[in-house]
């Protein structure tokens, strides 16, 4: 268990302690556990303050996600930062679909060499664009080419730190999985981002991010 020292009387207690026992120093509501710069994210010794870089009152680590507070983006926004990324994503896949149809192409001719290197190529090739689906919302400052020309980025809200590749991977095996269910698992996700109150799909919950407004972000290392 963790032990203190009391900022009055330098009297030991263990974490959790509401009061010092020997001099009955309010602990609960003046001493700082892991006391954390909710602007910078700087860990600083028990008994600190404030932040030395930016002056802000500093508050425990484990009240860090409640003090992170954000609106979701718009759903406009967001729709348009999908469709960019569904021409990237297209533009992408073009390699793919050449090396596919001459395939076929050979495949209806039934002439010259077997159309089967091209399609195991075509197959190589598409590895591409749906690698680029996975980790998208992990570039840079979590933002896929998409959000980054609409001004969005993808958070990973326990550390507030910019989602990475496997989360994004996470968020978006969920938005392919529902993609194969016709109709309904293509409206399923959308749908939770009109009706929840932060704008997180069922992909955002399962990875504990959420997209909002790059002027948003109070803090991204």
């Amino acid at each position: 268990m963790n032990t203190y020292n009391c900022p009055k009387c330098n009297q030991e207690f263990s974490a959790g302690s509401n009061y010092c026992k020997n001099c009955g120093y309010n602990l609960s509501i003046e001493f700082i556990e892991n006391p954390t710069c909710p602007k910078c994210n700087k860990s600083f010794p028990a008994g600190s303050k404030f932040c030395d870089i930016d002056g802000m009152k500093l508050i425990s680590q484990d009240k860090l996600a409640a003090y992170h507070r954000y609106t979701e983006a718009s759903f406009g926004n967001r729709f348009l930062a999908f469709f960019l990324d569904g021409l990237v994503m297209t533009a992408l896949s073009i390699p793919a679909f050449i090396a596919y149809s001459a395939g076929l192409i050979k495949l209806i001719d039934k002439q010259g060499d077997s159309p089967t290197p091209l399609f195991i190529l075509a197959a190589f090739l598409y590895i591409i664009p749906f690698t680029y689906t996975l980790i998208k919302d992990g570039l840079g400052r979590g933002q896929s080419l998409g959000k980054k020309a609409v001004g969005l980025m993808v958070l990973h809200l326990p550390d507030n730190r910019p989602c990475t590749f496997g989360q994004s991977s996470l968020r978006n095996l969920f938005l392919m999985f529902f993609g194969l269910i016709p109709i309904i698992g293509w409206l399923a996700e959308p749908i939770m981002v009109l009706v929840s109150e932060n704008g997180r799909r069922m992909g955002d919950r399962a990875a504990n991010t959420m997209v909002i407004e790059l002027n948003h972000i109070r803090y991204v290392k």
